[in-house]
């Protein structure tokens, strides 16, 4: 019985081997290209401001550099935009942070030459600029289901790159934002640069581990 246990237990640690070689491989690979392959395209998307806009046609993808306008509305504290989370305790000694808000409605963007909308409220947001947490003492109740908040996100005057495509709206034309940087196109580009070249590397160093480990449930399965 005792043998027949530690078989199983081999078997169970040369399947989690196996997992973690092929996903970390796997994810390295994805997560690389998918990396790249955004940096490529913001480089190649023309840049326009509201008077480009206005002049191109509907359905032409394209960036907007600029600052979040001073007409936007604030929803909490100076925030216009946000994605909200909340502390849920500790897990292998590291806070989990679960996000349970998210605001993120239409924006008017300011430009050189006047200001764009963006009409959607389904954007991702990438690198916030502004942050702000409750408190530094984090704390989670699990009675009340309350935890500590933290904020990431745009207020007015923050720098502001968004992805997106032509649209109609109210008043002209807009736009239908894909995302919203917080910063410009070199650093979008740079930050997709890095995690392409990041990526492969994480990725096998995630495979080898998988190795060891399925070397590892090998070797305690075939000891006896």
């Amino acid at each position: 019985m005792q043998g027949r246990s530690e078989r199983m237990g081999a078997i169970v640690i040369i399947l989690v081997g196996v997992l973690f070689m092929i996903g970390g491989i796997s994810v390295g690979i994805f997560s690389g290209r998918t990396a790249q392959e955004a940096a490529d395209r913001a480089e190649r998307l023309p840049v326009m401001t509201a008077g480009d806009i206005e002049r191109s046609s509907v359905g032409t993808e394209m960036i907007v550099e600029g600052f979040i306008d001073q007409r936007n509305l604030t929803r909490f504290r100076n925030f216009v935009a946000y994605i909200r989370e909340e502390y849920r305790g500790v897990s292998n000694d590291n806070p989990i942070w679960k996000e349970d808000e998210r605001w993120t409605p239409p924006l008017l963007i300011a430009t050189e030459d006047g200001a764009v909308q963006v009409t959607n409220d389904t954007y991702r947001v990438e690198e916030p600029p502004v942050k702000w947490q409750e408190s530094d003492n984090l704390s989670w109740n699990g009675l009340s289901g309350e935890g500590t908040k933290r904020y990431a996100g745009f207020e007015s005057g923050s720098p502001a790159m968004v992805i997106g495509r032509i649209v109609d709206g109210v008043e002209g034309r807009a736009i239908e934002a894909e995302l919203i940087f917080g910063g410009m196109r070199d650093g979008y580009v740079a930050i997709q640069r890095t995690t392409a070249s990041i990526s492969p590397v994480l990725g096998m160093a995630a495979g080898a581990s998988g190795i060891l480990i399925l070397l590892g449930g090998i070797w305690l399965f075939f000891r006896r």
